[in-house]
């Protein structure tokens, strides 16, 4: 698992950048549940969770 820490902004954050994280399993795990695709963002950190 990852720790994926990342901003967005789009129409609802009125063009703020808003900080944000979330555990997945990838990097393109978070971005289609957070809908990164449709809104500008970036990676800010990934951290790999060791069990």
């Amino acid at each position: 698992m990852k720790r994926i820490v990342f901003e967005y902004r789009d129409e609802w954050s009125h063009g703020e950048w808003r900080k944000q994280e979330c555990i997945v399993r990838s990097v393109e795990e978070c971005k289609k549940i957070y809908g990164l695709d449709e809104c500008e963002h970036r990676i800010l950190e990934i951290e790999e969770i060791k069990r």
